[in-house]
């Protein structure tokens, strides 16, 4: 299996996927599956490529993958002591972009599927959710999936969402849910001026220095159990022409919010609103993100036993980290488990992952899908 999985890997690195561009991922992958008994059906939209490929199974319910094969941008190029999308195997390390987000764990669970697959061994129905449109706007890729299944009545009974959930060992962290995102663009109005003759202006920047303050130091409450405590970051900040006399008549603030169930969008929403009340503002709000969990249950008690059978870790049921795909799976009511291989490189210059991760996910894989069962 894990010849397999890291061929398949190799494959697929040495196609430049930069986002949104799937070049010929998903084609490629058709061509893997085909012959196991997948179906694809073609859910491109706005220029993403989106591939649903399904294959019928001898026990009750869906089991599904959800995935991506396109890539975040390489970086300087002179800086990788590998080229970016050579796939090098080096001493047991497989190197290049998508190494570990997510083009390795992608290539597991083929590898795993087409090993269950030779032996016979029976299998609910088996799904692969594969966009090009993870690491970009994520407005036309896993979204549109959902939105067809929904329509189709093909939603999986739970699915495995391949990011790279894991620290230091394949198997130590699965992520059981994510937390919301909030952004705000604001701006603080005043009116520009010289700055000899303050009477005549209205500084936008002391307008906004005490409602920053007053979000800066909002208290959110207790975390929903298992959950991070909702933040709130003034990430950018920008007033003023550049010159040193003329006092701004805008200024602007951007806010990230990454918050847990124990809030919600319409109270954060009221919340910032009243801290900026007392000055005028334009504040536009983007529900980047809709906060998730899946509760504790024979899911995910199944895929903690698959990889304690496998690697005899106990695994951390986690709800960290930024956001998933697997935010609109679990929109649609499908539980979710994010479980791939380590993330010590993701987004870097000089991604890789070590082979034997590969072989090790691809055997949890294998373990998750021979013994997952669902109710008739």
């Amino acid at each position: 299996m894990s010849d397999i999985a890291t061929t398949i890997a190799v494959k697929l690195i040495q196609r430049a996927s930069v986002t949104p561009d799937d070049n010929g991922c998903q084609n490629y992958i058709e061509s893997l599956l085909a012959p196991l008994g997948f179906v694809r059906t073609c859910v491109d939209t706005g220029g993403i490529t989106n591939s649903i490929y399904m294959r019928p199974g001898e026990l009750n319910g869906t089991l599904a993958f959800a995935g991506h094969t396109d890539v975040v941008p390489t970086g300087p190029e002179e800086q990788w002591e590998h080229a970016p999308f050579s796939a090098d195997i080096v001493d047991g390390i497989l190197h290049g972009r998508g190494a570990q987000d997510m083009k390795g764990a992608v290539a597991c669970w083929i590898a795993a599927v087409a090993h269950l697959c030779s032996e016979y061994t029976p299998m609910p129905t088996i799904q692969l959710l594969i966009t090009s449109d993870e690491e970009g706007d994520s407005i036309d890729g896993t979204i549109r999936m959902v939105e067809y299944m929904q329509a189709n009545n093909s939603l999986p009974d739970a699915v495995i969402v391949g990011e790279p959930s894991c620290s230091k060992n394949v198997g130590d962290t699965i992520r059981r849910g994510r937390r919301g995102v909030v952004q705000v663009r604001a701006s603080f109005l005043g009116k520009q001026g010289h700055s000899a003759y303050p009477q005549d202006a209205d500084n936008a920047i002391h307008r906004a220095a005490p409602a920053l303050t007053r979000i800066a130091a909002i208290d959110w409450g207790e975390a929903a159990d298992g959950f991070p405590a909702t933040s709130c970051q003034i990430t950018n900040l920008n007033g003023g022409t550049g010159a040193s006399n003329v006092i701004p008549g805008v200024c602007e603030a951007f806010i990230d919010i990454r918050y847990n169930p124990g809030n919600d969008f319409d109270e954060i929403k009221a919340v910032i609103e009243a801290a900026c009340a007392d000055c005028e503002t334009n504040l536009a709000f983007d529900h980047v993100a809709t906060a998730f969990s899946t509760p504790d249950g024979p899911f995910l008690d199944q895929v903690c036993a698959s990889i304690k059978r496998v690697t005899g870790i106990d695994t951390l049921r986690d709800t960290g980290g930024g956001t998933s795909d697997g935010r609109f799976l679990a929109a649609a009511g499908v539980p979710v488990a994010e479980l791939g291989t380590t993330n010590s490189t993701i987004h870097q210059v000089g991604e890789q992952v070590a082979v034997r991760e590969l072989e090790i996910l691809t055997r949890i894989y294998s373990d998750i899908i021979e013994n997952m069962r669902f109710k008739a």
